[in-house]
């Protein structure tokens, strides 16, 4: 091939440009791109295992919160004057012990006025009751008039009601009295003190907040789709906002009788044991009822990769891999069900890395 030069004067240089050059570069870039080409594709190796069937738990995750199972504002439940308070907030009662006192002496001298008038009843009533005996067999005896027999036991009737008057009264008295100390209605936690010593109460005004702590209620809202689903005694796995990584188990104790009108849901709860006192009323839960078992494709652990709330495995298709994104569901052990994605009989890789990749040659 004919060379041709030209000669070119550029600031006093002499620069020589030969036409064939190119030729030569062209020829050296097409025998690198065709041995690219031919460089055999490489292959992965990675152990592979077969979809399996088996009866796998099915859950309904729900989101709840825990709550007191006894929340009550106590009542004074009398009328008088504050005279004394027994606890404060946080102070741990037990059934019986006392809240607070009240100035119960106006109802002490009822009290006791009201006794006497039950002695002087009952007297009364022991006389008229031996007067109508007499008078009973005198009639029968036929010495008294059918008038004064009448009169005679109409007399006893009288006195047998005011006896039961009395009665009642003194009754009503002696639960005043009992009233003016205020005593816990359950075992609890004192979560607010309202009154204090001086000021006057009547029998609806609220003396302490009380809460009982063991157990706690887990009430969880269950959506209308799935409302049909959840029974008594199903267990329950749920944890807290606060220790995401400790589970708590428990089973649902009560099922709302139907739906709520306004949300549409159905309220459920179950009763937590808190002996420790470290769960709180109010504290967010995430909780899973367990619905029962269901046949699905089963994997190891180890062939599922998460990709943030995604998941996925490598199933082998014609020598290749095949990246799939599955739905996957709870199961015991080292084997998780696949709700959606892969079939059984389909194989898939045992262990899933970060460096596989989809379309990759299986070795």
């Amino acid at each position: 091939m004919r060379k041709f030069h030209r000669h070119l004067v550029v600031g006093g240089l002499v620069l020589t440009v030969g036409a064939g050059c190119g030729s030569r570069v062209d020829a050296a870039q097409t025998k690198t791109a065709g041995q690219q080409a031919s460089a055999p594709e490489s292959a992965v190796k990675a152990d592979t295992v077969e979809v399996s069937e088996a009866k796998v738990p099915r859950y309904l995750t729900l989101t709840g919160t825990l709550t007191a199972n006894e929340d009550s504002d106590v009542a004074a439940g009398a009328t008088g004057k504050v005279l004394s308070v027994h606890v404060e907030r946080g102070t741990v009662v037990r059934k019986g012990d006392v809240l607070v006192k009240l100035d119960a002496r106006a109802v002490s001298a009822s009290l006791e006025e009201a006794k006497a008038q039950m002695a002087l009843v009952k007297s009364q009533l022991d006389l008229a009751n031996a007067e109508c005996e007499r008078n009973q067999k005198l009639f029968e005896g036929g010495s008294v008039s059918t008038a004064e027999h009448d009169r005679a036991q109409a007399q006893c009737r009288n006195a047998a009601a005011q006896a039961a008057a009395s009665a009642a009264r003194l009754s009503l008295l002696e639960i005043n009295a009992t009233d003016a100390t205020i005593r816990a209605p359950f075992d609890g936690v004192v979560a607010e003190r309202v009154v204090s010593v001086g000021e006057y109460v009547r029998p609806d005004s609220r003396v302490v907040t009380l809460v009982s702590l063991d157990p706690l209620r887990l009430e969880l809202t269950v959506p209308e789709s799935s409302a049909a689903f959840i029974q008594k005694d199903q267990a329950v796995e749920f944890t807290l906002t606060a220790k995401s990584s400790v589970v708590h188990k428990t089973k649902v104790s009560f099922v709302g009788a139907g739906l709520r009108k306004g949300s549409r849901d159905l309220v459920v709860e179950a009763l937590v044991a808190n002996k420790e006192r470290t769960l709180l009323p109010g504290q967010f839960a995430t909780a899973k009822v367990q619905l029962g078992d269901q046949p699905l494709p089963v994997v190891p652990r180890t062939a599922v990769l998460g990709e943030g709330a995604q998941r996925k495995v490598f199933v082998v298709s014609d020598g290749r891999l095949e990246e799939r994104v599955v739905q996957v569901s709870e199961s015991a052990g080292t084997s998780l069900g696949v709700m959606a994605g892969v079939r059984v009989g389909e194989r898939v890789v045992a262990v899933a890395r970060d460096d596989l990749r989809d379309g990759q040659k299986l070795q």
